[in-house]
């Protein structure tokens, strides 16, 4: 059974909320219209287009347009994308700082065995790498050139250090690495 097809015309219509109400051509009660309804019009309904639509009743008794086209309007094949909404410079301003701070903490106190770059720069200047084996747990310390120093990664959450002499990192109970 085809679907009764029903016209009308749009009475009201709030386009920033994107619906209104259609007074049916047979004098009955007015339809609601959202504009998702409206999915292939050819462009935005208006106050005294006539609408063609059908009529679909919702689980709480209200009657609603679906499938509905504005007469005389081809409709387009393309999906509808609602306009885009406009920010002001204070809340692009305030969501971009609360975006850099959410970065920032999850660096901070991320998963990962790689530190943050904030944890890189505490001691410029400093080259000697404090790192704490996983398997022993011993306390080793790399200077730059040693066969594993490029590989070494120093995490402080994780109790690793930077030294800036080798007398520092062996007054704190680090040892040299072996190679």
């Amino acid at each position: 059974m085809k679907p009764v097809l029903r016209k009308g015309n749009l009475t009201k219509w709030n386009d920033d909320r994107g619906f209104g109400f259609i007074q049916p051509s047979d004098g009955s009660k007015q339809v609601f219209l959202h504009i998702s309804a409206l999915e292939k019009s050819g462009r935005r309904p208006k106050v005294e287009d006539t609408i063609l639509y059908e009529l679909t009743m919702e689980a709480d008794g209200k009657l609603r347009a679906s499938n509905a086209s504005i007469q005389g309007i081809a409709p387009l094949h393309l999906a509808y994308k609602p306009k885009a909404k406009k920010h002001s410079l204070f809340q692009m301003v305030i969501g971009t700082g609360v975006t850099a701070v959410i970065v920032i903490f999850a660096m901070q106190f991320s998963v990962s065995r790689y530190p943050s770059l904030i944890t890189l720069v505490t001691k410029p200047g400093c080259k000697i790498k404090g790192n704490i084996s996983i398997e022993t747990r011993n306390k080793v310390y790399h200077l730059p050139g040693a066969e594993d120093y490029d590989s070494t990664v120093i995490d402080p959450r994780h109790g690793e250090k930077w030294f800036c002499t080798e007398s520092e990192a062996i007054a704190n109970g680090w040892h040299k690495a072996p190679k």
